[in-house]
């Protein structure tokens, strides 16, 4: 009892420092700085048109990403008319991204917990895991990343503990609720459902001595991964229901298939090539990650023990497969994030790799658990966990040199320049970094011109394909008609009629062709379409963002 009230007290004090690192880091980089990536303000911005848009709404969550990540930030983006920095900087995403990263962080220190690890061996490699920049960056900004993770290694957690212990508890936990979550957060989570599926299945039916093998392994197939498979159909459901799109992340015009058609995009050198950058991405997140599984294949094998390692080896390798596969077939983007499953991964790997110490008591031991391991009687070396510590301390420069990449990390090396001072840098990389980091500041200028007008609701038509990081950062959202609205193909259709005042429009190229006002009005930046008169014209200082124009729509 003394050792599990300990361990508590551990993880409390991981969980707070964590958490508090995340939030200070998110509100640098946020809000005194400017940095947004697009996925979080976007996120943000479905969030505020549920709660104060003109037509208030649960759809207005959108299709495109899964919900889970939008829907939490709710209760947040509640008090932005008090503090506006909220949506404008996107900071209620870093108060949701923070508490998931941290509680990543404390599943990762529970795993050695449960293994009856050296304290300090467990808090050495939580600590490298929490510090990798990546982990850092990504529990700070508000992404998806964050919870997905969480969820992630907390499945992994309970289907090793299954493994080991044979309670039914932890695969309700690990299917019922945290592969579930994962998919509601991320589209990659369908990768480990299905693995983690089979192997439960296989493992059941070896371990049962005598029939009904088949249907006990299928029941247990069923629990673990049911409730993800439920939840992939009621997401579609929904989506269909409501858009007329299954899955509009790959149908609609807003969709990753989409902006990768307008921008050019994805893998365009073939398979080999994909897989190769994937590669490079994943060995610079954990460069140490075969010598780890060595350390850990040669301590289990041919012991019964081997088998726990599966189920990180499996599951995360699922999600890195699925995401090097999607980049070498040119469906995605080439972006390091979509990797960062490899830094859990490493960790997890380097509490498996060293011999166990008392292990945690069964509390609800299932029918066909395997004996319990010894506990060990002398004090054993610890010359296998000073080398796997070392190991995967290796991981933190490498993935401070693959953040420098503008290749293999384009949302992320421009953060040389809110780190270091490169005012006086004239360089062609130096200018391009800034472009990044000011991404959204126009964008913040116009909502601000905006909201200056003091224009009645239902003013101003856009489209939020680029408009939402303007929507977000306006203080009165319901000035805006935007595609979420039930009756904006009615408004965009007869603005006038319907009392628009202005348009603002982006150029009629790359992603602006899915604009839906250049759709409905295909020369509308460029002379107004007889519809508008130009009004304004503000020029964009952040990276790959449109030139906006204001249009006044013209009395008929």
């Amino acid at each position: 009892m003394r050792t599990l009230s300990a361990h508590r007290q551990a993880k409390f004090v991981l969980f707070a420092v964590a958490l508090i690192t995340y939030t200070i880091v998110g509100y640098w980089l946020q809000v005194q700085n400017g940095y947004i990536l697009g996925d979080s303000l976007s996120r943000v911005s479905a969030a505020q048109a549920v709660l104060f848009s003109r037509q208030p709404h649960v759809a207005a969550i959108g299709f495109i990403f899964t919900p889970l990540t939008a829907l939490l930030q709710l209760p947040v983006v509640w008090f932005s008319p008090w503090w506006p920095a909220l949506t404008e900087s996107a900071f209620a995403g870093t108060l949701i991204s923070a508490p998931f990263m941290a509680g990543a962080v404390v599943q990762i220190a529970s795993i050695g917990f449960d293994r009856g690890l050296p304290r300090m061996f467990v808090l050495i490699v939580t600590a490298v895991f929490a510090l990798n920049p990546m982990i850092v960056f990504y529990g700070a900004n508000g992404m998806s990343e964050a919870p997905f993770l969480f969820f992630t290694v907390w499945a992994v957690r309970r289907l090793i503990l299954w493994i080991t212990d044979d309670d039914v508890h932890h695969l309700v936990t690990a299917g019922g609720i945290a592969m579930a979550m994962a998919y509601l957060t991320r589209y990659d989570a369908v990768a480990c459902i299905a693995v983690a599926g089979f192997i439960v299945a296989i493992t059941t039916y070896l371990r049962a001595p005598s029939p009904p093998r088949v249907r006990r392994a299928l029941l247990r197939l069923l629990i673990v991964s049911g409730p993800g498979f439920l939840a992939f159909i009621g997401w579609a459901a929904a989506s269909w229901l409501i858009t007329g799109e299954a899955f509009a992340q790959f149908t609609s015009q807003y969709g990753n298939t989409a902006i990768l058609r307008q921008t050019g995009g994805g893998s365009t050198e073939g398979l080999a090539s994909g897989f190769a950058f994937a590669a490079v991405c994943i060995t610079a997140l954990a460069p140490t990650l075969f010598p780890i599984t060595g350390f850990a294949l040669s301590l289990r094998w041919r012991r019964p023990s081997w088998t726990v390692l599966l189920v990180p080896t499996a599951m995360y390798g699922a999600i890195l497969g699925f995401q090097a596969f999607s980049y070498a077939d040119g469906a995605t983007f080439g972006f390091l994030r979509f990797y960062i499953i490899a830094v859990p991964f490493a960790a997890t790997l380097a509490m498996l790799a060293v011999p166990e110490g008392e292990v945690i008591s069964w509390k609800r031991p299932g029918r066909f658990a395997p004996a319990a391991p010894p506990v060990p009687r002398t004090r054993r070396p610890r010359a296998a966990h000073v080398a796997v510590a070392i190991a995967l301390t290796l991981s933190l420069p490498t993935t401070l040199w693959a953040m420098r990449s503008p290749r293999h990390a384009p949302q992320e090396y421009a953060l040389e320049v809110l780190l270091f001072d490169l005012t006086l840098d004239t360089s062609d990389r130096s200018a391009d970094q800034r472009r990044i980091a000011a991404t959204f500041s126009t964008e913040r200028k116009v909502a601000d011109r905006i909201d200056e007008m003091n224009l009645p609701p239902s003013s101003i038509l856009t489209d939020t394909l680029y408009g939402f990081a303007v929507v977000a950062a306006s203080s009165n959202p319901e000035t805006f008609v935007v595609p979420t609205d039930t009756d904006f193909v009615k408004i965009l259709n007869d603005p006038v009629g319907n009392g628009v005042r202005y348009l603002l429009t982006v150029p009629h190229e790359g992603r602006g062709i899915a604009d839906a006002l250049n759709q409905r009005y295909p020369t509308l930046y460029e002379n107004g379409a007889e519809v508008a008169t130009l009004e304004a014209e503000i020029h964009n200082d952040g990276d790959n963002q449109p030139v906006w124009r204001l249009y006044r729509v013209n009395d008929r």
